[in-house]
């Protein structure tokens, strides 16, 4: 397989995984803002700072920090990149390149998800309107992700878009986890106790695991408890360790993927390790820059290894323009 296409299959499976955990966010965001107090509820701030998007925001927008400005920056804004619009356009042109190697159905419904983004973005802007279309939206991209999986040859090819969606999929689950658990109450705070808990409902339901927390763990929410699911549950397809125990199986299919293979490794063996009771929350947050650090370096050792260094994502302008 050329690496120019193996590159193009890896971006689209990120481009899709990223739309579909921003759209999770914000509407799970919405929700949230409803079950708190107006004087704790986080506000639309986190959103921004969990895609580490705080300096492209205040070239825009500066310190105005309000519902309309931060949505329509995630979702519609065709100059940043990682906006909802701009995401499944650069994934449409991405797939656009490899066509024919992934089942017609599947590229139908990425160019359809492209251009129901596109054609309904006014009706997602509204308050009305907003969850009905980032629902159609995790929909469609699941849609897609169901036929790849249950139609496509799981070839060279299939492994690389899983590559690219489990290693998307790692990021956003420790990006939620970082800026979430900056903006939860305290458990000394006796009165705001059950609001609390109620936030570390909202991250579960970010990463739509709450159900699956309680099947797995057998307990009611609770830090450590949450903790310890999405970071090292082997069952839960969004925990961290599982994506990391499926990114490590890929590279070993492909072969040839020792210096990937070994950051994997070592990010897979510091998470089983891990005690999570020690984590205070400035030492959860320094054990996500670690794994953060350690996914870059996933990133461009896979680009060295099968990529040859050539990352080729369009723009979201070159998309539209298509």
């Amino acid at each position: 397989m050329l690496a120019r296409v193996a590159g193009n299959m890896y971006w689209m499976a990120r481009y899709l995984e990223r739309a579909e955990d921003v759209a999770r966010l914000v509407n799970v965001n919405a929700n949230l803002l409803l079950d708190l107090p107006r004087g704790i509820a986080p506000g639309w701030r986190p959103l921004v700072t969990i895609m580490g998007a705080d300096a492209a925001y205040a070239e825009k927008h500066g310190d105005a920090v309000d519902e309309t400005k931060v949505l329509r920056f995630l979702i519609a804004d065709r100059e940043h990149a990682q906006s909802i619009l701009s995401t499944i356009a650069s994934a449409r042109e991405n797939a656009r390149t490899f066509r024919d190697a992934i089942p017609r159905e599947a590229w139908e419904e990425i160019n359809g998800l492209y251009h129901y983004t596109r054609d309904q973005l006014q009706s997602g802007l509204s308050k009305r309107g907003r969850f009905g279309y980032l629902k159609e939206i995790i929909r469609r991209s699941q849609t897609v992700t169901g036929i790849l999986a249950g139609c496509m040859n799981h070839d060279e090819g299939y492994s690389f878009i899983q590559l690219g969606r489990k290693l998307e999929r790692a990021d956003m689950t420790t990006r939620i986890l970082d800026v979430r658990t900056a903006t939860l109450l305290s458990n000394d705070v006796s009165e705001l106790r059950s609001f609390e808990n109620i936030q570390w409902m909202s991250v579960l339901k970010s990463l739509t695991g709450y159900q699956m927390y309680r099947l797995e763990m057998q307990v009611r929410v609770h830090r450590e408890d949450v903790l310890r699911f999405l970071l090292q549950s082997r069952l839960f397809p969004r925990s961290v360790l599982r994506c990391l125990d499926e990114l490590g199986q890929r590279v070993e299919r492909l072969g040839g993927g020792e210096h990937p293979l070994r950051v994997v490794v070592r990010l897979q063996r510091s998470l089983v390790e891990l005690d999570v009771s020690t984590l205070s929350p400035e030492g959860l947050h320094e054990f996500v820059d670690v794994l953060q650090i350690g996914f870059a370096e996933v990133h461009a050792a896979l680009d060295e290894t099968y990529f040859l260094g050539s990352r080729v994502a369009a723009s979201a302008s070159e998309a539209s323009a298509a």
